[in-house]
Parts: C-alpha cells; structure tokens; sequence
C-alpha cells in the first residue's frame, strides 16, 4: 500500500511550515505615546529623547538616574523616584520612564 503524501512531499511541506514561522511580525510604526514622568520628577526631560545622554542635566526631581543600555542587565526592583534612561548604542537618548 502506497502513503498517501510521498515522504519527499512531507518533509517539505513541514520545512514550509516551520520556516514560516520564523517570519518576522511587523510592528505597528505609530510612536509610542508620552510616559508620565511626573512621579520621577522627568517631565522637562520628554525634550531631550533624541539627542546625546551627556545632555542630561547633573541634578533634577528625581531621586535616582538610571541609564540603560542596550543589553544591559537591569534589577527589576520598581522605584517611583528612579528615572530611566533608555539609549542605544551611541548613547542616543530613545526614552525615558519612571521606575
């Protein structure tokens, strides 16, 4: 008795399927909207996203300033005084948030 789908059939049928999975999702273009700042003390700082970190002033309202990188390993702990800062490799400020 004959299968149905030739081996040869299915093994490329099941390497389609899962090479499609690997495609890549889209993301939606829109900018993310504002984050409220206030409970850090950042919302001057909306102004600076885009240009260098060295930009960011020495003293503000906040009570601690965190600047992450990318790949960066950052504790998880949540602090409503810490700001985020959020750059990328060049040191380019991308965004900020509280915590």
């Amino acid at each position: 008795m004959r299968p149905l789908i030739p081996p040869s059939l299915l093994l490329l049928l099941l390497l389609a399927l899962t090479t499609a999975a690997c495609v890549p999702v889209m993301q939606d273009a829109t900018p993310a909207p504002l984050a409220d700042l206030s409970q850090c003390g950042g919302n001057a700082l909306h102004v600076l996203v885009g240009h260098p970190a060295t930009t960011l002033p020495d003293k503000g309202g906040w009570g601690t300033l965190r600047v992450i990188k990318p790949g960066m390993m950052v504790t998880m702990d949540y602090s409503a005084t810490r700001l985020n800062v959020h750059v990328d490799g060049a040191d380019t400020i991308l965004a900020l948030d509280c915590g």
